[in-house]
């Protein structure tokens, strides 16, 4: 058989889609796809958005991402979506064409023999858990059997097959074809054993124990166990931007997040306990801040993670118990044993008393008489999605307000590419979670500024007829740069606003051009009735929300403070009194 076609027969078995862009080198892959039942390409139009779709599609389907490229300027668009899913370690697959294998440099020092050649494995290396071309016909069993396995195992990611053209059309006997053999798994719960007693015991003798929750516990499909032991242990928790969709605001024991621009107080829990065990987050720099000497500096620290590097970074805080595991089975063991916890009801109304105290949203902000407040915004978009939308948002303030100020009511998803974290990630993203899901409500919320970077894309969503909901989060300028400008260079906006030289285009001219139905909201009293409006409308939308220009995030931590140092500023004197305990 064609060895495209055995390439389309194998890929149908893993996923039901392919986020594209077309080119001379990846024809014939392309054409084996088209004539398979049940299997859809949707063209993007441009490959960064094909690239972004397909992790996304990833983060929301029982099935894996598949974007496909042309060689050289088709691969180098890639890239983001790649570092998106590297970053995120989201499983997902990347074909890419590339020149016919007698074209290929190889070992030759010249920059390229064949037209658009690209040194696809040197370059995608650093940012893919496996990469690959393949010049011998006869490895395409082994190497397509192989980086399936590797996306999906130990800590996922995304994994790429570069195709010269010649192979793809070459012809193939599948029975002469390797195998690829997977080994066994690393992972032995006796090798944890010592971990889990030191665990218990640092629980047992705790007063004020606190309980990080990574996306590792999504990723390593542990959320009913972790969700069992939170019960079981009734310790209270924080989550990471990644973990946030697994609860809701009314969860019980839940402080929601932490970090540089968390909230007030998770950052207090984390700064006030005596213990912290962190079940898959890498507790990078935005968690805890860039002084890690100065996180938690009264507590001990469990860190429980699959990858051994992230335990061991010279550069992270000060771990008392590193346990190299996946989570999942260090959640299965713990929740076999007893759990002794100390009276907790002290620590607990210090919490509720931070809860209460600092909400999320202040009062004062509904009041508002001109603009959106941005808080307020996610604060009714929260009260009005369904129970089971997709909620996908950009780069930026957008980003911050939407972690901040969208607590959900009901188990939905929330997510963006919180680490590589690209301007422009929403709207593919949310074409990938949309046809990952096709009953769902995608809501895709944007900046003006992320907006711009794939607008491209509303031609994919109107072609395609998608019905997803956009929010344009729109003040006209790069809002957390203007706000890190504010702080550190005397409010100078260069290249952050009109004044410093960027420009902000119609949004509600652009939809109509796409042929997308959308419309405005220019205040608080307009907010709840066109919100409404835009979610039940049939069709896909686009919503242009006006905020302030010089709106902030609030809470924030400022470089150099420690993490219960958040900016606005309060009083020495009442932070002390929100940080004293007393029995």
């Amino acid at each position: 058989m064609k060895l495209s076609d055995y390439i389309a027969e194998f890929i149908s078995k893993h996923t039901k889609h392919a986020f594209v862009g077309n080119g001379g080198c990846i024809v014939h892959v392309l054409d084996s796809l088209s004539k398979l039942e049940n299997f859809k390409i949707v063209p993007c139009q441009n490959e960064q958005g094909a690239s972004i779709a397909a992790e996304s599609y990833s983060r929301v389907s029982d099935g894996i991402g598949l974007a496909i490229a042309t060689s050289g300027p088709g691969i180098i668009n890639l890239f983001q979506g790649i570092a998106c899913a590297y970053y995120d370690s989201i499983p997902s697959i990347f074909l890419t064409g590339d020149v016919p294998v007698p074209h290929l440099k190889g070992e030759e020092k010249v920059r390229q023999i064949g037209f658009q050649e690209m040194d696809v494995v040197n370059m995608l290396t650093p940012i893919t858990k496996y990469c690959v071309t393949i010049t011998d016909p006869l490895r395409i069993r082994f190497e397509l059997e192989k980086m399936l396995y590797i996306a999906v195992s130990g800590r996922k990611g995304p994994v790429v097959l570069d195709l010269p053209d010649d192979l793809q059309r070459a012809e193939i006997d599948p029975k002469q074809l390797e195998r690829f053999d997977p080994p066994k798994t690393e992972f032995k719960p006796e090798n944890i054993e010592d971990g889990l007693n030191q665990t218990i015991e640092f629980i047992k003798i705790a007063e004020r124990p606190l309980i990080i929750v990574g996306a590792g516990v999504k990723f390593g499909n542990a959320e009913t166990l972790m969700l069992q032991f939170l019960q079981k242990s009734g310790i209270p928790y924080v989550g990471t931007w990644g973990s946030l969709d697994m609860f809701t605001k009314s969860s019980e024991n839940y402080i929601e997040n932490f970090g540089v621009s968390g909230n007030r107080p998770g950052n207090y829990a984390v700064q006030s306990a005596d213990l912290i065990i962190s079940f898959g987050s890498r507790l990078d720099t935005h968690e805890v801040g860039n002084n890690p000497d100065a996180f938690a500096p009264n507590a001990k620290k469990v860190s429980i993670d699959i990858d051994e590097h992230e335990l061991n970074k010279v550069k992270g805080i000060r771990l008392d118990r590193k346990i190299h595991c996946d989570v999942k089975i260090f959640l299965e063991r713990l929740n076999q044993r007893e759990i002794t916890v100390q009276d907790l009801s002290l620590w607990k109304t210090k919490i509720d008393g931070w809860l209460k105290k600092y909400p999320v949203c202040l009062p004062e902000w509904h009041n508002q008489k001109e603009f959106v407040n941005p808080y307020v915004f996610m604060d009714e978009l929260a009260k009005q999605t369904k129970k089971d939308a997709v909620v996908i948002t950009d780069a930026g303030a957008t980003l911050n307000w939407t972690m901040q100020g969208y607590r959900m009511r009901t188990k939905q998803k929330l997510y963006s590419a919180f680490n590589h974290s690209p301007m422009g990630y929403a709207l593919p993203a949310s074409i990938g979670a949309q046809y990952a899901n096709l009953e769902s409500q995608t809501i895709c919320i944007s900046g003006d500024g992320g907006m711009v970077m794939n607008i491209q894309e509303l031609e994919t969503i109107s072609f395609h007829k998608l019905p997803i909901k956009i929010f344009i989060m729109n003040n006209r300028e790069y809002g957390i740069i203007k706000q890190t400008q504010d702080t550190w260079l005397e409010s100078r906006h260069a290249a952050s606003d009109e004044s410093g030289g960027l420009g902000s285009p119609d949004f509600i001219e652009i939809a109509k051009a796409y042929k997308i139905k959308a419309i405005e909201i220019e205040n608080h009293a307009q907010l709840s009735e066109k919100i409404q409006q835009a979610l039940a409308f049939e069709g896909p939308i686009l919503c242009n929300v006006k905020v302030k220009s010089g709106e902030q995030i609030i809470p924030k931590l400022v470089f150099g403070k420690k993490l219960e140092e958040l900016a606005p500023f309060i009083s020495e004197k009442e932070l002390k009194s929100d940080l004293q305990f007393s029995n």
